[in-house]
């Protein structure tokens, strides 16, 4: 096996909840697809956490907790360009293929969004 088809060294594996970035309060982000003009979207709760999570490098597309039910939310509602490679598995231990996820769109947080008491 080569390093082609292994993922990178810092791809994010979550085990659980609490491998996720906890910030969960609205915030706005500018997001960046192809030739189209810069968009602002503001994220809260599961779908900031995922983008969060995104920004901060490659993540496991298999893990017990639900990841991609959110990337394909955030893939089709903002247009978020989000890869997935696929790598083999290992034939000794029987473990079949799985992917990762890349972010491809240029994304940055713009504001954190204040809560009024």
């Amino acid at each position: 096996m080569t390093d082609k088809d292994k993922p990178p060294k810092n791809a994010q594996r979550i085990m659980r909840v609490a491998d996720l970035p906890q910030t969960r309060s609205p915030a706005q982000y500018e997001v960046q697809n192809g030739d189209e003009p810069p968009k602002t979207v503001t994220l809260e709760k599961r779908q900031r956490q995922i983008m969060d999570l995104l920004i901060r490098g490659p993540v496991y597309c298999a893990s017990p907790v639900r990841l991609s039910d959110v990337v394909h939310i955030l893939k089709r509602d903002i247009g978020l360009d989000v890869e997935t490679k696929m790598y083999p598995g290992n034939p000794i231990t029987g473990s079949g293929a799985y992917g990762v996820y890349f972010l491809k769109s240029p994304v940055t947080l713009v504001d954190r969004l204040e809560v009024a008491a």
